[in-house]
Formats: C-alpha cells, structure tokens, sequence
C-alpha cells in the first residue's frame, strides 16, 4: 500500500508538473505577436488597476471599417495536452472577443466566461478540440459582429492550463515576484556594426575539439535583418565554399575578457536554421579563465545545442536539442551531464526564446514559456577542486555563439555528406540577448564603459575632412562628426571625455 500511495503521489507530482504553460506576460519583449487587420502591439499599461498592475501589455483594435479579422496573433505556437487558455482582458465595451487556434480546425472560439467591459477579468477559451491536435497559432480577434465605434481590448498574462477555474491573482504592482531578477545588459544588434569592444569574432581552423568541419571568420559573422520578420540580427552563417585549408565556413563570436557575468537570468531570441544533416548551432557559455587553467578546468555550459546524430537517424532534428555541462582535470577526463528533449514542436527556422537561471546552487535551462526546464543541475562542492561544481561554476564566464559544420556531435566528417548546406548557405539569426541578476552580493557583471573604449588618436579611419551630421564617416566604432573624434557605444555616442552626444 505504501508503494501505492507513493506511485500515486509521483503520478500526481508529474501531472501537476504538466498542468500549465505561460505563453506570455509582455515584459520580456516582442516574442513574435504581430497584428492583423487594423491595428496591435505591445503597449504601457494605462489601466492599472484591479487584479492587473503590471508595466506592459498586449493591445489590439478594431475600428467600424476594418475587417472582422482585427486582432492580434501568435503563428507556429505548437501546444498540446491543454484543456483551456486563459487570458487576463481588459475591454472598453462588452463586445466579445473570439479565439482561433489553429487553420486544420478552423473553429471560432468564444469564451467560457461573461465578459465585463471596463475592467481586468480573466477570460476562459475550451480547447476541448484541441487537446490533443494542440494550438497551432493563437489569434485574439477583437470582435466579429457588426461595430457603430471603436472597439479595443488589452490582453496579458496567457496561459495554456487545464483548470478552468477563472483567476484571480494580482499580477505586477510594488510587491516583487520571488524571482525579481533586473535588466543588466541588452544586446539587440541594431547597431550599424558589431561592438567589437564586446565581441570577439573567432578565426580558427582547429575543429573545435570535436573534429569540426569549418574555417571560423569574418565571412561567418554580420549584421544583417532576418527575411521573414524584418529583425536585425546578429547572423551567423555557414556555407559550402572553401575558406583557408576548409571545405566550408562558418561563424563564432564570444565575448571573453570582455563582457562577463556571474550568475543570473541568461536569455536569448534565436531562430536555428533546419540543421539536417550536418549543422550544429549552439549557444553556450565558459568560464572566463579559460586561457590561465584551460578546457575543461574552466567549466562549460551548454545551454542549447541542435543537431546530434541521434535526432538525424529518429527524423526528429527540428524538434531535438539537449542542455550540458562539463568540468574535469584534462580533456579525457571530464564530468559531463547532458539531457537531451525531443520537444513538442519545431525549434528550427522560426524565432525561439532560450533561457537559463544560473544560481549559486543551480543551473535551470527553459525554452519559451514552458514551465518545466528541459536540463537542471545542482551544483554542489567537491573535495577535487577539478570537479568542484559549486567552486568551477560559481566564476565569471563568457558567451558564446556558433554554427558548427559536422564533428562528433552530428557524426559526420566529411563536407559532402553535410545535406543542410547542398542548397546554399544556412544561417542562425539571434535577434537579442539578455542578461538579469538580482544584486545578490555573490553576482558579478563586468562589460566595458565607454570611457574604457576611447582612443585619443585617430586610426585607419576612411573621411578626413569636416562632415555634417548626416554625413558620419565610420571604421569600426569611430565616428567623425563635423570634425569632432566621437565613440560609438550601443546606441549612442561620446566624446573622448565620455560625455554622452545624443
């Protein structure tokens, strides 16, 4: 009976565990929501009040002569295994608002619950048709009927769950949530170039360790806007042409010894490219020492990784990736922990955000919204400093990102047998990345300012003459200005005394 009832309470664990999914709460930016027909986006909230008190939230309008299809949408957001959507609203009248879910069961939903105009309510949609077909998009529709004015909704707090218990939470307001992590660095490659002063372009023909097939440079690594959604991008691009003493090139940017982190919320919105057979895209992190102690002394890890042989055999490599860590004394001797997923939809060739929560204690990786990490592992001391996992994983470490082109991990070592680059060049677009801590005293974050950047004398530079101010002359991030020598740093400029320009 005791086996029984501590069966029971792990089924129940397991199914709590599953009960729900948060699709979005608006305050960790633009996950891919676009508007359709009339008019929506992410907006302030200007009706704190009530059960809602956060900062931002979805908005969406229709006007009398826009079409019945007004609303905002999600696509390829693949769920299954979910009774209900809920959705905090706020509506300016009590017209209804309708849901679409998915194009191959194209029905229009109305929700479970009575709408009240002027007020945040959480509002309830049965996907009873959907439960095991799963969403494949999620359309707000403002209103489908005949409209005399204008009619708006704001929209916050989704979640996939199978409770149909409407909510009652008060989400956002002074009292912080356990985990109020802060914005310490944002990185969205808007800029005209690279920050060079925080990144670090690789030029290797070493394979990486693991039998690679590619020659890392320039050519890899641009800035560019990624086709279908118009983003600017850092994309990293992997192609068939030889380079050096390579059969192919590719891309590899870090950000060692000079922005480092200890600790935090580590976020990145990535599209990988379709990785069969051959590409293996990764985003991933070190520790900072590794040119005094080395690999694997320095402590590796993995946050995402596609393109294991394994998900090319099964036919799963769009839907395939795993989390890792490695520490140990020499090369071939390492303790490593992977967990590998095969997830419920595609991660390739659409934009995805990666995430991990990295504590003294604990390291947690999450993809989108999910609530449950697809890799989690303690860090805990060791009396062999080699493998001392609280001591190795508790320094400062670096970024990295890369598209690999074969090696070890897919399996494949030759650049004719590497099926993804047989029609042209393939390429991983990460359209930001985002660090969070929470002043913790054991955290550490340490990224150039612009007054460690400024070199008095002017180098290489192309345009010597005076300019006006639409006619910038740059090399890297100097800047002439009517005749003045200024610093490029994210978005803004300095002078050579650090005084902030525009």
């Amino acid at each position: 009976m005791k086996k029984f009832y501590a069966l029971l309470t792990v089924l129940c664990m397991a199914l709590m565990a599953q009960a729900q999914v948060n699709v979005d709460n608006f305050e960790s930016g633009d996950k891919g929501w676009v508007n359709v027909s009339c008019g929506g986006g992410i907006v302030e909230n200007e009706y704190k009040a009530g059960i809602n008190l956060s900062d931002h939230v979805l908005s969406a309008v229709r006007a009398p002569q826009c079409d019945n299809w007004s609303g905002v949408m999600i696509n390829n957001y693949v769920r299954s295994g979910y009774r209900y959507l809920h959705a905090y609203m706020y509506r300016n009248n009590a017209n209804v608002p309708n849901l679409k879910v998915s194009d191959t069961n194209p029905l229009d939903l109305a929700p479970m619950t009575t709408i009240v105009a002027n007020q945040w309510q959480d509002v309830v949609w049965d996907l009873y048709d959907y439960i095991s077909s799963g969403t494949e998009f999620i359309f707000f529709m403002v209103d489908r009927t005949n409209i005399s004015e204008d009619a708006w909704m704001l929209i916050d707090e989704i979640q996939l769950s199978n409770d149909a218990t409407p909510r009652t939470a008060v989400i956002g307001g002074a009292t912080p949530e356990p985990d109020d992590y802060q914005l310490v660095w944002n990185e969205d490659f808007t800029d005209a170039a690279l920050d060079r002063q925080v990144w670090n372009v690789e030029t290797n023909e070493d394979g990486g360790g693991n039998n690679e097939l590619q020659h890392y440079g320039e050519e890899g690594v641009s800035l560019g806007v990624e086709p279908t959604t118009g983003k600017k991008c850092l994309i990293l691009t992997a192609e068939a042409v030889h380079t050096g003493n390579r059969d192919c090139y590719s891309g590899r940017v870090n950000t060692k010894n000079k922005m480092t982190y200890t600790f935090g919320k580590i976020e990145a919105r990535i599209k990988f490219p379709n990785t069969a057979n051959g590409l293996w895209p990764a985003f991933w992190q070190m520790g900072n020492n590794y040119d005094q102690v080395g690999w694997p002394r320095c402590g590796e890890t993995d946050i995402i990784e596609l393109g294991h042989q394994n998900a090319f055999s099964a036919g799963t490599q769009d839907r395939y990736f795993n989390g890792a860590m490695h520490v140990g004394a020499r090369w071939d001797q390492v303790w490593s922990e992977a967990n590998s997923v095969t997830w419920p939809y595609s991660v390739e060739d659409t934009f995805h955000i990666v995430s991990m929560i990295w504590t003294p204690t604990s390291i947690a990786m999450y993809m989108d919204d999910v609530a449950e990490p697809y890799f989690q592992q303690t860090l805990e001391p060791n009396d062999d400093p080699n493998y001392n996992r609280q001591e190795v994983f508790g320094k400062p470490n670096f970024l990295i990102a890369n598209l690999a082109v074969g090696g070890n991990f897919p399996g494949i070592y030759s650049v004719n047998q590497i099926t993804a680059l047989a029609n042209g060049p393939r390429s991983m677009y990460i359209d930001w990345i985002r660090i969070y801590q929470r002043g913790d005293a054991n955290e550490s974050f340490s990224c150039p300012t612009p007054s460690d950047e400024i070199e008095p004398t002017p180098e290489n530079w192309q345009g010597t003459g005076l300019v006006n101010d639409a006619q910038i002359e740059r090399n890297g991030q100097k800047v002439l200005r009517d005749g003045q020598l200024l610093i490029r740093r994210g978005n803004h400029l300095y002078t050579i005394t650090g005084q902030i320009i525009q």
